[in-house]
């Protein structure tokens, strides 16, 4: 018996399919972004495999970053300067703390600030959330955190110095950390595709901004008439609170405060303006 296979009726009309951009402001669709979390995490290992997989020392390299740093920051500040820790803390573990958690907040902005231009060979071909293109850059620099932060394990038995209780709150200031910096490096992503300096610019002003914020020195070591506008920048904050977590300190109130709000703030507003300008990327691209 042939199979019977059903036939368009000629008769009956046709109605052409339009897409059309939106206008305005779009909302986020979190249901979308989580349909598309497989690519995120295929995003995200594919970067981590790259980056480890073709070197000769692995994650010594991630490592060995921070503690360079932190010696030349040691053998400059506290050798030479002359400066101390106000809690007590040893000064190599008082830097090495503040650039672990400073390397994590530039990384990510610079590489989710640069991460459309990376990706613009798929953007321009395929659909998918393009928020997952700078969340997955994140998601990376978390991970090399993660390895970076194993560091702090010898040097804290090294130098004697114990976590107290307060370090139960170490993953939700890291998560406010990511926050802030994916909220940042959402405007940036979205302000490069439009103005290209930008990317030029960012790495200048990341570098400018490390010594703003109190990596190397204590907040105190501020005159009391500058002390009150550098907490008003959100990563102050975060490095303090970060301390704090580790070895057993008070916690900044009133910075720690600021810093959720700005990175709450950066992420709402950087989240929104991404979206509204996501229509323009596969055309400027």
């Amino acid at each position: 018996m042939p199979e019977l296979h059903p036939v368009a009726n000629p008769a009956l009309p046709v109605r052409p399919l339009v897409i059309q951009a939106t206008r305005g402001w779009r909302s986020i669709d979190l249901r979308e972004i989580w349909s598309y979390r497989d690519l995120l995490l295929i995003f995200a290992g594919r970067d981590i495999k790259v980056r480890y997989r073709q070197t000769f020392l692995g994650a010594v390299w991630v490592m060995g970053q921070p503690l360079v740093t932190m010696l030349i920051f040691t053998l400059l500040f506290s050798r030479v300067a002359r400066l101390r820790a106000d809690t007590g803390t040893p000064y190599p573990l008082f830097v090495l703390a503040g650039v672990i958690l400073w390397n994590f907040i530039s990384s990510a902005i610079l590489r989710s600030g640069n991460s459309l231009l990376g990706a613009s060979h798929l953007i321009s071909k395929v659909y998918f959330p393009r928020l997952v293109v700078p969340l997955s850059n994140v998601v990376t620099d978390l991970a090399d955190f993660g390895v970076s932060a194993l560091l702090l394990v010898p040097m804290m038995i090294w130098y004697g110095v114990a976590p107290g209780p307060t370090l139960l709150l170490l993953p939700l200031i890291v998560l406010i950390a990511a926050a802030f910096a994916l909220g940042t490096g959402l405007w940036v992503a979205a302000l490069n595709i439009e103005y290209r300096d930008v990317r030029v610019l960012i790495p200048f002003i990341l570098q400018i901004a490390m010594y703003v914020t109190p990596v190397v020195y204590p907040l105190t070591a501020l005159p009391v008439r500058y002390r009150q506008w550098a907490v008003f920048n959100p990563a102050t904050g975060l490095v303090e609170a970060f301390r704090a977590t580790l070895y057993g300190l008070p916690l900044p109130g009133l910075p720690l405060l600021w810093s959720v709000l700005a990175s709450l703030l950066l992420l709402a507003s950087g989240a929104y303006y991404f979206r509204r300008m996501e229509r323009l990327f596969a055309d400027i691209l």
